[in-house]
């Protein structure tokens, strides 16, 4: 794969299409506010496509009809469509692991009810995608040199009961990649983002990396205060979870079984960036041309190293602009929280190859 370059903004070029990128917002608070309301003055009219990336709400994904966690999730779901829908700008709701009910038994009943509530609404421009649970891929042309192919990668790493409604297209595994192949040739010749919940890589927890202070003091993941120094002991969690790692991780054999096979289709494109969330935080990877933008600090916030292909790496509340410029280029603005200010992070042209 031919490798792409690091090049400062080219701000004399028109924007021909605008794409908001922001993962994991499910909770509301004041930085997830923040956050959204920052983005939402950055939609330009008629050019601004916003994609949630997962882990839309928290902890457990939508309530069922009827429960007392109803309402409650539903409002959480407008405090994060309705900034951008009021700005005009069209609104795509991608499922996460937490939508899913956490990985757990109820998984399918919540997506579905997410589903359902999203288009309920009514509104051509505020979809999810996949609906229902389904595992079809979905094509959403931005312009006419840009396509976000949009999936459903928890449904392939699930493990409760997830049959498909009838009117999935895709029933199998086998389906879906073929659905990816017909997409991908529909698309040759454009910038493709292809986004999902679960990256391809990541130098987060999720992708097995851990920071110092992690492994010096463990119980601040439990607690932000909670300074006690355990060495020894807090080095045994990430070997455990390395040895014996959850399913959620990109080194267990489901979720890299998985990106193997829709890395194959794609295989050599040069034209290509993943865009994820799921790691709370935000990266951009440069693998040898391989690229991957991590966007999962809507309202959450873990651990990243700054690993040896990462380009930026930052555990602020934030989210990502891509701009495509009329040279076909796509340019990548990071924006994070710091001070109660959303500021420029970091920039990276990805040009047309």
């Amino acid at each position: 794969m031919c490798a792409s370059r690091f090049a400062p903004a080219q701000s004399d070029q028109a924007i021909i299409s605008r794409t908001i990128l922001i993962g994991d917002a499910g909770e509301v608070d004041p930085a997830q506010k923040q956050v959204i309301q920052s983005a939402s003055r950055y939609v330009l009219k008629e050019k601004t496509t916003v994609f949630f990336l997962g882990d839309n709400i928290y902890p457990n994904g939508m309530g069922l009809p009827g429960t007392a966690e109803e309402k409650a999730t539903q409002a959480i779901l407008r405090s994060q469509y309705q900034p951008m829908r009021v700005k005009g700008a069209k609104v795509y709701f991608l499922p996460g692991n937490h939508d899913w009910d956490r990985s757990g038994a109820q998984g399918l009943a919540k997506i579905r009810a997410q589903s359902a509530f999203i288009a309920a609404q009514g509104d051509q421009f505020l979809q999810m995608v996949p609906e229902q649970g389904c595992p079809d891929p979905q094509e959403i042309k931005i312009n006419p040199d840009l396509t976000v192919i949009a999936f459903d990668s928890e449904w392939w790493i699930f493990t409760h009961e997830k049959t498909s409604c009838p009117q999935c297209k895709c029933k199998t595994e086998e389906e879906v990649l073929q659905r990816f192949r017909q997409i991908f040739n529909n698309n040759r010749g454009k910038q493709i983002l292809l986004a999902s919940h679960h990256p391809f890589q990541s130098y987060g927890n999720h992708g097995g990396h851990y920071t110092f202070m992690q492994h010096l003091f463990p119980l601040l993941d439990l607690n932000k205060n909670l300074f006690l120094p355990l060495p020894i002991i807090g080095s045994l969690y990430p070997l455990y979870r390395m040895l014996r790692p959850d399913k959620e991780d990109l080194i267990h054999p489901t979720y890299a079984r998985m990106i193997k096979r829709i890395d194959s289709v794609f295989h050599g494109y040069p034209n290509l960036v993943h865009v994820a969330g799921h790691e709370h935080g935000l990266q951009f990877i440069d693998r040898k041309g391989d690229l991957q933008v991590i966007s999962g600090s809507g309202a959450k916030l873990g651990h990243v190293v700054h690993g040896k292909y990462a380009l930026f790496a930052d555990v602020s509340p934030g989210y990502v602009i891509a701009d495509q410029l009329t040279d076909k280029s796509i340019r990548f603005t990071y924006f994070k929280l710091v001070d109660g200010r959303v500021v420029e992070a970091f920039k990276y042209v990805k040009p047309y190859i």
